[in-house]
């Protein structure tokens, strides 16, 4: 069940300081599988956050790794809020596995950086424009699955301004020029934009019409999320068609795309400048 749902943060710190535990006693995944009678792809399944963790493997692997004992009492320790199910449970049914594997990283970062070349980035987007977006990307899904879709992203949003994480977002002017819904949709989410680009913890960027190319013209989507804590590192989301994406954590891919973030941004107008007139509809 934890695997169709998505790990937390939690969850995969633990995970991961178990690998690196592994490697600093010096032991492949064979030899920890034949010592404790559990299969390679087991102890590969643990260190990757894809199941459960049982506190016996977890007590049995510190143990043959003779891991000090004040850090494996805290490991230990950790184990009930790691195997907790993620606020995003309830939704598990209507979420596409990229997003299962990601959301739980999304929910605890302390800085997400979007692109989106055409649309409103999801995490800006109103209901309405959610749910316009969601027609035209599943025509043939029933309308329950599709209102179920544009509620998850509404929590996901309501999650993300508690915490007032920061955002830093670009999107070109002609994104603002497309018309999602109604112009009546349109009206309300240029008004948001505005609401949102106020607020302290939001940085919002347009690229104008009349920029030239930049360095994520013809780009898909892309989120960077940054991560508060060392053991996990951060991510990249790339955009895909029909809304399917891929993640990487790779660093060298990472950083990749931060430069092409950063160039692009440096081009563009200083977040607090005033978003362009337009008029919905017209």
């Amino acid at each position: 069940m934890r695997a169709r749902s998505g790990p937390t943060l939690e969850h995969r710190v633990v995970a991961e300081r178990l690998r690196q535990a592994r490697e600093r006693a010096g032991c492949s995944l064979a030899a920890v599988a034949a010592a404790l009678e559990l299969s390679e792809a087991t102890v590969r399944r643990i260190e990757r956050a894809e199941t459960a963790l049982d506190a016996g493997q977890v007590r049995d692997l510190l143990t043959f790794y003779g891991h000090p004992d004040d850090d494996a009492r805290r490991i230990r320790s950790s184990l009930v809020r790691a195997n907790e199910p993620g606020w995003w449970h309830r939704w598990r049914d209507v979420l596409p596995p990229w997003q299962r594997e990601v959301i739980g990283i999304e929910s605890s970062a302390d800085v997400i950086r979007i692109w989106h070349p055409g649309l409103v980035p999801d995490l800006l987007r109103t209901p309405g424009y959610a749910a316009a977006v969601e027609a035209v990307r599943h025509p043939g899904a029933p309308d329950e699955e599709r209102a179920r879709r544009t509620e998850f992203l509404r929590a996901r949003q309501e999650r993300f301004h508690e915490r007032e994480a920061v955002l830093w977002g670009l999107i070109p002017e002609a994104a603002l020029h497309t018309c999602v819904g109604s112009p009546d949709v349109m009206r309300e989410q240029l008004e948001a934009l505005r609401d949102a680009a106020a607020r302290p913890h939001i940085s919002l960027q347009v690229m104008p019409l009349t920029a030239g190319p930049h360095a994520l013209t013809g780009a898909p989507p892309l989120e960077l999320i940054r991560l508060p804590v060392p053991e996990i590192p951060d991510h990249a989301v790339v955009g895909g068609p029909g809304g399917e994406a891929a993640v990487t954590h790779d660093r060298g891919a990472v950083s990749g795309y931060r430069m092409l973030m950063d160039s692009a941004c440096g081009v563009a107008p200083p977040p607090g400048a005033a978003l362009p007139a337009v008029h919905p509809g017209h």
